[in-house]
């Protein structure tokens, strides 16, 4: 192993009183990623079929032509996912649409998805995608665009711009829609911010870490402090996507690999973490990783709340009227802060424990503005129910009905106007985070996260980094230049670019 040098170097519809319920899922600058910045549309090619029993008629904001989309087959529309609460889902919010579901367990569903495009079987009208895999099916010849389906950049003014530019091809075509999101955040322990920092509030402990070398100085001081028994995260892979998602210059400029002052920072960064042993250097999602955030060892972590609730049992809401659904409230006239009993002290930070006797878990913005999941459908090539399949994705990804019965139940759904209303929400306000709102914080960093334009290259930079940091970090390669000059002919080869 390479010695532990010190090194020195210098992140709609009004929706209200109702708490939010739990939901299983599996699973920086801040430039605009509007279309007006990276002019990402919808094509406005069409597909024609002989005409059967669903026709459904929609304009392109584009060209003003009424385009026909039909279906071939009648019947259910066969989805095919890994997550075992999709029909639930279905029934519970689309009451009056008929899918077939086709479950595949997560460790083997894109194999078998794949076989499923050529079996005799159930063909896919439509499937589900998470972050990991939304670039090679979007770039796949097995999803169709969205004009495919009468989409046009108009019908997702409303959602938020990352979720559907991450789903474009190498044409700028979009090819999925994203029904619930998983912005990501920075979640720390309330106590161990307490004894090493004097405060647990998010107000005064968000400065502290604002930066990465901010951070950095974060990490030094608990472990001194601690002498080693507490550490400020638990992995040294923690920072890395929060870390690259400020990274917008292109890796490629013509036809030459581009290194900068991040790739720099970065490698330094991680070798200082590594070098005065300032992580347990455990997996990120392992179980070690959750085990020392759960018991106060490790401060904090990068992560949406979906990651929350598996790694520290997160529980939204609050505990006043417990037994009361938001189906329940939904029903009934919608009860105001003041008849919930929730007045603006709900939403500060402040916690209601004693000064010595600190608990719980907060939120504060990370350095940079990303996201570490996310679940996606894609409308498959082999789709004979295009219509179905068209209004099924606007009920679930667009209607504003729909989507504010989502959020009340805990989804962080896909509607710019949905998630500003709950993060203005006193009811929305979490015990688990002190009276804190989630969504106050996590709204402002949906609507700035990034997608670059390459998104092939920095797949592969990802892939590339990470290798290299580890043959770096174990004395395989010994020198930050000979990493560089590794990673340019490494990135060079995956383009086509040598």
């Amino acid at each position: 192993m390479k010695v532990r040098r010190i090194v020195s170097i210098a992140l709609v519809a009004a929706i209200t009183g109702a708490c939010c319920g739990c939901k299983d899922t599996t699973g920086s600058e801040t430039a605009s990623s509007s279309v007006e910045t990276r002019k990402t549309t919808v094509p406005t090619t069409t597909e024609t079929t002989e005409p059967t029993e669903t026709t459904t008629e929609t304009t392109t904001e584009s060209t003003h032509e009424t385009t026909q989309i039909k279906d071939e087959e009648e019947g259910p529309i066969v989805v095919y996912g890994y997550d075992k609460d999709f029909p639930e889902l279905i029934k519970t919010y689309l009451p009056d649409t008929q899918i077939d579901y086709v479950y595949i367990e997560p460790k083997d569903y894109y194999k078998q998805l794949s076989a499923a495009f050529t079996s005799e079987d159930k063909k896919p009208d439509l499937f589900m995608c998470d972050k990991d895999h939304l670039q090679d099916w979007s770039y796949s010849d097995k999803s169709l665009s969205l004009s495919k389906l009468g989409f046009s950049y108009a019908d997702l003014e409303d959602q938020f711009a990352y979720t559907y530019e991450a789903a474009r091809d190498d044409s700028n075509a979009i090819k999925a829609l994203s029904y619930e999101l998983a912005p990501s955040a920075l979640l720390y322990n309330r106590a161990v911010a307490k004894k090493a920092f004097g405060s647990d509030e998010p107000s005064e402990i968000s400065p502290l870490l604002s930066d990465w070398d901010k951070i950095l100085d974060a990490a030094k001081k608990i472990n001194v402090d601690s002498e080693g028994k507490k550490k400020l995260i638990s992995s040294l892979s923690d920072i890395k996507e929060t870390y690259w998602a400020g990274h917008t210059t292109p890796w490629v400029k013509g036809k030459k690999v581009q290194i900068d002052k991040d790739f720099d920072k970065y490698f330094r960064l991680e070798e200082m973490l590594y070098a005065e042993s300032l992580t347990f250097e455990s997996k990120v999602g392992s179980q070690e990783w959750s085990d020392n955030l759960r018991n106060g060892e490790a401060m904090m972590f990068f992560g949406s709340l979906v990651t929350a609730k598996s790694a520290i049992d997160f529980v939204y809401g609050h505990a006043d009227n417990p037994d009361e659904s938001a189906t329940d409230l939904m029903q009934e006239t919608l009860p105001t802060s003041s008849e919930t009993g929730l007045g603006q002290e709900t939403v500060t930070s402040e916690t209601t424990e004693p000064e010595d006797d600190v608990t719980g878990w907060a939120i504060v913005a990370a350095p940079n503005a990303t996201y570490d999941g996310g679940t996606w459908l894609m409308v498959a090539s082999t789709c004979r129910r295009k219509a179905s399949s068209a209004e099924f994705l606007r009920s679930l990804t667009i209607d504003q009905t729909v989507l504010s019965r989502m959020a009340l139940d805990g989804y962080f759904v896909n509607s710019r106007a949905v998630m500003k209303q709950c993060s203005t929400d006193p009811y929305f306000a979490c015990d688990f985070l002190g009276g804190q709102n989630p969504y106050a914080i996590l709204v402002p960093i949906a609507e700035n996260i990034v997608v670059t334009a390459d998104t092939e290259a920095d797949h592969y930079a990802e892939k590339e980094i990470e290798k290299l940091l580890s043959a770096y970090l174990s004395s395989e390669i010994e020198t930050i230049d000979e990493v560089k000059l590794q990673f340019k002919v490494g990135m060079e080869e995956l383009l086509g670019l040598s």
